[in-house]
């Protein structure tokens, strides 16, 4: 990574930011649907198998905030040269976090309405039969 010694420099990263903060949230999403996918139903009266795909879903849902924010506060943030434009990527940094965070629950929710009678649908709880 090249330093960051101006503004437009800065403006161009946080517009970056911004698109990865979408694709990580979708590629979160993915990783999400692929371990529900994994984790197999339970037998009998009383599956909770829906459990543990919804603590799998929260657990992502918490690591990939959490993984985008230290990845930009701690790497990219020391390429930036100057106190000011740090500070101006830290607030895009802080938004785009809320956006990872926002796309994962938006896009999840939907889908899993979507496809309510599947694996996934299920971590809203179980569906009426």
């Amino acid at each position: 990574m090249k330093r960051i010694e101006a503004l437009k420099q800065v403006e161009a990263l946080i517009s970056e930011t911004y698109m990865y903060a979408v694709i990580i949230g979708i590629a979160a999403v993915v990783l999400a649907f692929i371990i529900a996918n994994i984790i197999k139903w339970g037998g009998g009266k009383y599956d909770t198998s829906h459990i543990k795909r919804r603590v799998a879903y929260i657990i992502i849902g918490i690591i990939a905030p959490i993984g985008f924010f230290l990845y930009n506060a701690l790497y990219v943030n020391s390429f930036i040269m100057k106190a000011p434009l740090q500070a101006k990527f830290t607030t895009a940094n802080m938004l785009a976090t809320l956006a990872v965070l926002g796309v994962y629950v938006a896009v999840g929710v939907i889908t899993m309405l979507i496809m309510r009678c599947s694996k996934w649908g299920s971590i809203l709880g179980q569906s009426k039969k």
